[in-house]
């Protein structure tokens, strides 16, 4: 279910401005308007464009070099490799990746909502909340395994950086709860919703996954990691971001 910001002025507006302005509506678009060579080069240094380049560069390693020479059990996240002391699983399975769709669509989301958070939030606090949103995400994959072996394989590996992809979507939910997006349906279909109504739509999609993981809707998907993401992502939201950064009105249409 791809998804974008609502724009709604026709000329390109900088991020910050914008927000500032309140006439920000497409941070997507935005990224790719005519004004953003009059911007800081620094500005595509951000946190958020380093690690959408590590994610790329760690999947070609993982199919040209790392896998050919190192047993994939010991850099996918599983209970078996945490159980074993692999502790560094936590960290090193949020760049390893199913496939190039798997990859894509992680990239895309973070390039999408990532800067927003780090530019409410900055720098520290946005890698602090990924990371860590990954980090809780998997071990709450890890407990699952064990809790509910025949359910998920206590041996089969946990790969991609939605965990902490997903906890980034909270905290923009949070800190920019009217803001208008559009996402696409099947690829094909635009549904407008606001920011908020994605946090509770991605809530159900992930309840239901991980009641019914047999089915279509659980499929080959680690619910659990996602929900631990989320929760990693509101929770330093609610209790440190809320009371401690300044956010601009509302953005995208207040209709």
């Amino acid at each position: 279910m791809p998804l974008e910001l609502n724009r709604t002025d026709k000329k390109p507006v900088p991020l910050k401005a914008g927000l500032k302005k309140g006439r920000f509506a497409s941070i997507f678009w935005a990224m790719f308007a005519e004004q953003d060579a009059l911007q800081p080069r620094r500005r595509w240094l951000s946190a958020t464009v380093v690690l959408v380049a590590l994610n790329i560069l760690a999947y070609a390693l993982q199919k040209t070099v790392l896998l050919k020479v190192l047993n994939p059990e010991y850099v996918e996240l599983s209970l078996w490799g945490i159980v074993h002391g692999y502790f560094w699983q936590l960290v090193s399975y949020q760049f390893m990746h199913a496939s190039l769709t798997h990859l894509l669509l992680n990239c895309w989301g973070l390039f999408v909502f990532g800067r927003a958070v780090e530019w409410a939030v900055g720098k520290s606090r946005f890698l602090m909340v990924y990371f860590l949103s990954g980090i809780f995400g998997g071990l709450l994959q890890v407990m699952a395994c064990f809790l509910w072996p025949h359910y998920f394989s206590p041996w089969m590996g946990t790969v991609g950086a939605s965990a902490g992809l997903f906890g980034i979507m909270a905290c923009f939910t949070m800190l920019f709860p009217e803001q208008q997006l559009i996402m696409l349906l099947f690829f094909v279909i635009p549904l407008k919703l606001r920011a908020r109504s994605l946090l509770a739509l991605l809530l159900v999609l992930t309840g239901l996954g991980i009641s019914y993981p047999r089915t279509f809707l659980g499929g080959n998907v680690a619910h659990f990691a996602h929900l631990g993401g989320m929760l990693t992502g509101l929770f330093f939201t609610r209790f440190f971001f809320l009371r401690n950064v300044h956010l601009p009105e509302p953005v995208g249409d207040p209709s």
